[in-house]
This record gives C-alpha cells, structure tokens and sequence, in this order.
C-alpha cells in the first residue's frame, strides 16, 4: 500500500494544527517525487508523545529542504486583519 505521494513539479503547502496552533509552511516546489509517509518512518525518530508529534509536525518542511525533496518558491503573505478590523501587513514566515 502506498502512503502520500508528493509528485515532482508540484507545488504544495504543509499545514498542521487547529485553531492557535494551526502552523503552515510553503509554498514549496517538489524537486523529486517521494513518499511522505515513508520518509516520516525513515527520517524521524519514534514519537510517543502529543507534544513531540507536534514538534515533528513543524521541523518537517526542513528536513524535507535539507534532504533536497522540496524547495522554496517566493510568495508573500499578505495579512489582512481580525475582528472587522483591517491592519494590513506583510507576514514572514520562517522555517
């Protein structure tokens, strides 16, 4: 059985979390098609933990731009506001 398949040429986002803990990194352009399932087995230790599952969740996109699977593709995030209000900013993300 196959897990997730991640073709090369796409472009995709990671995204884990809800509500405050909701995190999401990318856009990001696979180099070279590969198994996310397979390569969350391979490459992370055995998590038992909520919160290291969590912590994994997040380092994930970097492992993946250190293993040379994905790279990042330049995108600004614009954000708008909250609550009726505008406060508009540009938003940085680091990875």
């Amino acid at each position: 059985m196959s897990g997730m398949i991640v073709k090369e040429g796409e472009v995709i986002c990671i995204a884990s979390g809800v509500f405050e803990g909701y995190d999401k990194a990318g856009p990001f352009k696979v180099v070279r098609e590969f198994d996310l399932d397979a390569f969350i087995e391979t490459a992370a230790p055995p998590v038992t933990k909520p919160w290291e599952v969590d912590s994994l969740m997040t380092s994930l996109p970097r492992m993946l731009l250190e293993k040379g699977l994905i790279t990042e593709m330049p995108c600004r995030t614009i954000y708008l506001g909250a609550w009726g209000e505008f406060e508009i900013r540009e938003e940085k993300d680091d990875i």
